[in-house]
């Protein structure tokens, strides 16, 4: 009889659940829109919210101002050393600097070229000229971001802003 019971009750939660995930995944149209999210896009709500700094799981050969404020000049990295193992992504995000160190003006990247090579997942290389906000994120296992130009950047704190 408990037996019954039990697979019973695991058919109810298996439906409930598909439903669920049914329910979610519709609300989902073409266009992104953060107040309709469908079930891909809540999923990016598993983020972590770990923001960059430069410090003891990061370690950089850019010029460093402070553990938030670094100079590029010509090529250098920034390294994300592993972590444990139930630990959620370091989020990356940063805008140029007009005015450091106090990096109250922000401005456009004029050229600026951003590599990005974790140790377990695909690779990203992206030319952020014009843009006021570059954000990308890192799992656990660490990796490289690669920097290529020359500015002051400065590693927020909050992603970038919505555009």
């Amino acid at each position: 009889m408990s037996q019954k019971l039990l697979i019973i009750v695991l058919v109810v939660l298996a439906v409930i659940f598909l439903i669920t995930l049914g329910m979610s995944a519709c609300q989902g149209s073409g266009d992104p829109n953060p107040g309709r999210a469908g079930a891909v896009d809540s999923l990016k709500g598993l983020q972590g919210n770990r923001f960059l700094e430069i410090g003891d799981d990061a370690g950089t050969t850019c010029g460093l101002v402070n553990a938030v404020t670094l100079t590029v000049n010509g090529l250098c990295a920034i390294t994300l050393e592993k972590r444990a193992f139930f630990r959620r992504s370091t989020r990356v995000a940063f805008r140029r600097c007009i005015d450091p160190p106090a990096c109250q003006t922000l401005g456009q990247f004029l050229f600026f070229q951003v590599f990005v090579n974790p140790r377990k997942g695909p690779t990203q290389n992206d030319q952020i000229a014009g843009e006021t906000c570059y954000g990308t994120a890192i799992g656990r296992e660490g990796g490289t971001i690669t920097l290529n130009g020359n500015a002051t950047i400065s590693l927020r704190r909050p992603g970038c802003p919505p555009e």
